[in-house]
């Protein structure tokens, strides 16, 4: 059975026209979850911190950003939330361009594991990007990702 249904809420799955740099991208995907009380601001400031360390370590391909931060740092609940842009963010400047920001927020290291099987069956799938990145509503989005959960 999934569990997706626990870890992606419709009303996490948005459309945004546009974000002025990295730091509205990450602030934009976060605040959800903030919102909602998954984690605390420290989240979002521990992704902060950690790209000034560390670069854009979680930009893993053309399209995808999978922004995250240690359990330790503010969070309450497993829970995912996807933002997909109309127009795409450089997180660096020779780095990709990205539209999807999937955030995952993750008590511990295996509570999340259908999300991150839902994106990589999207992502490995140019068609299912492609209607990811044409989606219209959240409705869409959150359908995607279920359709895409299959942990055999």
């Amino acid at each position: 059975m999934s569990m997706i249904s626990e870890l992606l809420k419709k009303e996490n799955c948005f459309i945004k026209e546009s974000v002025e740099d990295w730091k509205e991208a990450i602030h934009v995907a976060c605040q959800p979850m903030i919102e909602q009380g998954y984690c605390t601001p420290e989240y979002e400031q521990a992704v902060f911190e950690s790209t000034e360390k560390f670069g854009p370590y979680y930009v893993l391909c053309e399209n995808l950003a999978l922004i995250h931060a240690s359990a330790h740092a503010g969070v309450n609940e497993t829970q995912m939330a996807v933002t997909v842009l109309k127009n795409p963010i450089k997180f660096s400047p020779d780095g990709y361009d990205v539209r999807i920001l999937v955030t995952l927020v993750a008590k511990d290291s295996h509570s999340h594991m259908e999300g991150i099987v839902a994106v990589s069956n999207i992502f490995s799938d140019e068609e299912k990007v492609k209607t990811l990145l044409n989606a219209n509503d959240g409705e869409t989005i959150y359908r995607i990702f279920a359709d895409n959960v299959d942990s055999q």
